[in-house]
């Protein structure tokens, strides 16, 4: 073979190889510096236990997309329908009261993907840890079973007492 020829092949090889490496994929959550510019559907934190989320603090904020949440009436129920786009992430805190920081150790995130074949309910369930920025797609069911709990009275924060529809939201957004 000649040389000139070996040379074109093993470039060839080269190129397709380098080609196939795994594509570096954009982060889902947001930088804590981006997010926090949104706004807050609930301005406290909240600071009682909740099932997945123990004796945690979190916070909530909702990217502006979101914001622009539809809500109707249909046969005498309240609808909040949520755009596809829309963010919503919430910082955990460690502790309930009296800890020594009020920054996360991890993230978690909803983003409302309805055509992703890994969301539930319309929503990819995402989590971040804070130290590594490592995220996960949580593919079980255990944040869509008890987030499905907000489209109708629960036990948490205001109870939804009105029993709507919430899209999957315990705290919809409400224009200011």
């Amino acid at each position: 073979m000649k040389p000139k020829l070996c040379v074109f092949i093993l470039l060839c090889c080269f190129m397709l190889l380098s080609s196939c490496r795994k594509a570096e994929r954009k982060p889902l959550i947001p930088e804590i510096s981006q997010y926090r510019r949104w706004e807050q559907p609930i301005g406290d934190i909240l600071d009682y236990p909740i099932p997945g989320h123990e004796d945690n603090r979190r916070r909530i904020f909702i990217n502006p997309r979101g914001t622009e949440v539809r809500v109707d009436r249909r046969e005498n129920r309240v609808y909040w329908e949520y755009p596809e786009g829309t963010v919503v992430v919430k910082e955990i805190i460690s502790g309930l009261q009296g800890a020594d920081t009020d920054y996360p150790f991890q993230i978690t995130a909803m983003i409302k993907r309805p055509e992703d074949p890994q969301s539930r309910g319309g929503w990819l369930w995402v989590a971040k840890a804070v130290d590594s920025a490592e995220e996960t797609i949580v593919d079980w069911e255990f944040c869509f079973d008890c987030h499905a709990n907000a489209n109708e009275s629960h036990p948490y924060g205001d109870g939804n007492a009105a029993d709507e529809f919430r899209d999957y939201v315990f705290y919809p957004y409400r224009k200011p």
